[in-house]
């Protein structure tokens, strides 16, 4: 049994960082979604893009999976969502509410409160592909025009985290999203 999913229709680099540090991880076809064949997982991943028709075929899944995504997340898993790289998306397929606009840049990082999901990034200048304009959960990090780039939500036995943040998660912040959450179904 895996402990990380990540959610995409091919390889992505994703899994050179999962292999490089010795995490155990199965990519998931987003066609896959709802069926028998997805394992049972800690850390779920859904990559930049996912709601970008030219990139990925993601959005349609998780439109369709949205109540075995909560379920997930309630049962204790977590759940890390990128930008949806779309001018803007609400993701609707959440039972939380999260908005979001593209923006793609530089940014200069500062922390708006203490929360471990912060180790997502070890440099405060990354590249950012957007900000959140709206969201339920606690802003973690922000922008230099004080927009939200990283939020995160308890839900359930579970959390939400989401992030613009254009960058790999740290080894750090896999571990301890990892050391936090509880095998769930998907």
């Amino acid at each position: 049994m895996p402990d990380i999913g990540l959610i995409w229709d091919s390889r992505l680099l994703f899994e050179k960082l999962f292999v490089e540090h010795g995490f155990d991880y199965r990519l998931i076809h987003p066609a896959s979604l709802g069926s028998h064949f997805v394992p049972k997982c800690k850390l779920v991943i859904i990559p930049t893009g996912f709601a970008n028709l030219r990139y990925s075929s993601v959005l349609p899944s998780l439109m369709r999976n949205r109540q075995r995504i909560d379920n997930f997340i309630t049962a204790g898993g977590t759940l890390l969502v990128y930008g949806a790289l779309t001018e803007f998306h609400d993701y609707d397929w959440l039972s939380v509410k999260i908005e979001y606009v593209q923006r793609y840049g530089p940014a200069e990082l500062s922390e708006h409160c203490h929360h471990k999901a912060s180790m997502i990034i070890a440099d405060t200048r990354p590249e950012c592909d957007g900000f959140f304009t709206s969201c339920d959960g606690n802003c973690i990090m922000m922008n230099e025009s004080r927009e939200p780039v990283l939020v995160a939500m308890e839900y359930g036995n579970g959390q939400i985290i989401a992030t613009t943040i254009h960058e790999f998660p740290t080894p750090e912040f896999i571990r301890w999203a990892l050391d936090c959450s509880t095998s769930a179904s998907l």
